[in-house]
C-alpha cells in the first residue's frame, strides 16, 4: 500500500508563505523529530503522548515512525516546527489510519495544525486510506476541534476522545473552509505533483 509513499522525494513539496514548508520525513530525520518532541512545553508534551514517557521510548517511537508510518514535516527554514503523522497495520483496520500531530508550543492556534491535516488528508487519499482515526486526551480541545471541523465526531472512551474523519468529506470539507476562511493554501515546492496540492 506504502510503495507509492516510500519512492516519493524527500524534498520540500509545500510552502506556507514564505516561512514554513512542508515535506515528508524519513528515518534520517530522527534528529530533527526528537529535538522537535523534547521542545514541546510540558504540557503539549502531555496532550501529544496521553502522559511522560521515557527517552528510551520516545526513540524506538521516533524510529518505528519514520520507517513505517506516513509523517510530514512543517519547517521554519532548516527547523521542525510540527509533524503530523499516519500510522496503519497492527490492530488497526484495513483502510484506516490513525492520526498523531505534536505542533510547537510557539506556533499553536496559528492554522498550522489545519494545514497539516490537509496534507494529511491527501496522504492517506492516495494511499487507500479512507478513514482517519483521531485519539487524543479529553483535556487537548484544539485537537478535538481541529478534528471536528474536518467531520470527526468526537466521543468518550475513558480519559480519552476518539473520533474518526472520513477522507473524502474531509477533503470536501477542506475546500470549503480555504474558501470561507482564507487559511493559506500550501503552493508546490520541487517536483511531487501526486501531493502538490491537498486540497484538489
Amino acid at each position: 500500500m506504502f510503495l507509492k509513499f516510500l519512492f516519493k522525494q524527500r524534498t520540500p513539496q509545500f510552502a506556507l508563505g514564505e516561512d514554513v514548508k512542508l515535506r515528508y520525513l524519513g528515518p534520517s530525520d530522527a534528529r530533527a523529530f526528537r529535538d522537535h518532541i523534547h521542545e514541546l512545553h510540558f504540557e503539549d508534551f502531555r496532550d501529544r503522548f496521553n502522559g511522560l514517557v521515557s527517552d528510551d521510548w520516545l526513540d524506538r517511537y521516533i524510529a518505528r515512525s519514520l520507517n513505517e508510518a506516513i509523517v510530514i514535516g512543517a519547517f521554519e527554514d532548516d527547523h521542525l516546527v510540527a509533524v503530523a503523522e499516519l500510522h496503519t497495520g497492527g490492530q488497526i483496520e484495513p483502510g484506516q489510519g490513525e492520526s498523531a500531530f505534536s505542533v510547537a508550543s510557539d506556533w499553536r492556534h496559528k492554522g498550522l495544525g489545519t494545514i497539516l491535516l490537509k496534507a494529511l488528508l491527501r496522504a492517506a487519499s492516495e494511499n487507500d486510506i479512507s478513514t482517519i482515526i483521531v485519539e487524543t486526551g479529553g483535556q487537548n480541545q484544539a485537537m478535538k476541534a481541529l478534528a471536528r471541523r474536518f467531520g470527526a465526531r468526537m466521543q468518550l472512551a475513558g480519559d480519552q476522545s476518539v473520533g474518526r474523519i472520513n477522507v473524502a468529506e474531509g477533503l470536501r470539507l477542506a475546500g470549503r473552509h480555504v474558501a470561507k476562511q482564507n487559511y493559506p493554501v500550501p503552493l508546490p515546492v520541487g517536483e511531487a505533483p501526486e501531493m502538490a496540492n491537498p486540497l484538489s
